[in-house]
């Protein structure tokens, strides 16, 4: 067990990064685009994994639930590229929505869209899952800690891990200045559209602006940095050898090693190298920091903080408490038991005192 993240502080946050990552979907920004919905969805997705993880696996490398693993391997790798992914449809939806004031005009074009929309949030996922198995050399690995992880072998790692999401958040850092310009530049028009729009608002379009540029702080700079240091690592490092064929890499790789095998890590072997263990939690706590980034932009709205005082309010309100609402001036709501029968017998109390008549 490493000492900076002793058990069960991973889990934890992998837990809290679930609920914070789906609490905005209550809010009206769920109507705006399909991105949305993906990049929640695949936050909540990469923090059920860590969670389970470095639940199963925070003091051993057990090879206790194979199947899960084979799963989970797969979704992280269709999760890491699903965030990105998604923060490109948000990135592409604004700078339509900015550049023609208008949405979609046409059913064909919306039906259109949302296609596309959907073939990247979901079906290239689904496509580089299937596709690492083909330079997949074992399993998986257990890593005390971390749990289950893939590997990956020959260039062809780089095409498949790095290269999908690094061009996607090059992409989001392309539009977002681009998009911010026609905004400038058209500010008069677009302040009208954003005031008649119903789902698209002011609050809402500038927060979807700062994702779009969050995507680029969180993915686009690790992203640089995996590739970077796996290049120079040179034969060290599994990215940097040639693809062979199928059997040597399933099959002949490493002597009495296959496919089938499970490779285990124990917390001694990465946790005295500095780079290991930078790498171990920067994958253990990734996505709870995009979930915090998600929902400080999307969960802390007017809108949400209503739903926050209705769910906070709903025991007490079944339980006799009633709140009046608050004043235009901004005061804040006052709270009032249901005593009809004690006010009454007050009021008849003020009334029974003897009148005192002055002059």
């Amino acid at each position: 067990m490493y000492k900076l993240t002793p058990y069960p502080i991973t889990p934890i946050g992998s837990f809290i990064g679930i609920v914070l990552s789906l609490l905005p979907l209550f809010s009206g920004v769920r109507s705006l685009s399909l991105g949305v919905w993906g990049f929640a969805i695949w936050t909540a997705v990469g923090n059920f994994i860590v969670f389970v993880n470095t639940t199963l696996w925070h003091d051993n490398v057990d090879d206790i639930a194979p199947v899960w693993c084979d799963i989970a391997t797969k979704l992280d790798t269709g999760a890491a590229f699903g965030v990105s992914a998604s923060s490109f449809c948000i990135s592409l939806c604004l700078y339509k929505t900015t550049h023609y004031l208008v949405y979609l005009e046409t059913q064909k074009q919306r039906r259109r869209a949302v296609f596309y929309e959907l073939l990247l949030i979901i079906g290239l996922p689904i496509l580089l899952m299937g596709l690492s198995i083909v330079i997949q050399p074992f399993r998986f690995e257990i890593v005390e800690e971390e749990g289950c992880v893939q590997t990956l072998y020959s260039y062809l790692g780089y095409l498949i891990a790095c290269a999908p999401s690094l061009i996607l958040s090059l992409a989001c850092l392309v539009l977002a200045p681009l998009t911010l310009r026609i905004f400038i530049r058209q500010r008069k028009a677009m302040n009208k559209f954003l005031q008649s729009n119903q789902h698209m608002t002011r609050g809402r379009y500038n927060r979807l602006i700062v994702m779009t540029c969050m995507d680029a702080i969180l993915n686009l700079s690790p992203a640089i940095i995996v590739i970077v240091t796996n290049a120079k690592a040179g034969e060290d490092s599994p990215y940097n050898h040639p693809f062979i064929s199928w059997k040597f890499i399933h099959d002949d790789l490493v002597p009495g090693f296959s496919f089938s095998s499970i490779i285990q890590v124990p917390a001694s072997e990465w946790s005295t190298d500095t780079g290991s263990v930078v790498s171990v939690k920067w994958n253990e706590w990734y996505y709870v920091a995009v979930a915090i980034g998600f929902f400080a932009i999307f969960g802390t709205n007017p809108e949400m903080r209503r739903h926050y005082r209705s769910a906070i309010w709903f025991i007490p309100e079944h339980l006799g408490v009633k709140k009046y609402a608050s004043s235009e001036s901004g005061s804040n709501p006052d709270v009032a038991v249901n005593s009809d029968l004690e006010l009454h017998q007050c009021q008849n109390r003020i009334e029974q005192l003897p009148r005192i008549n002055f002059g």
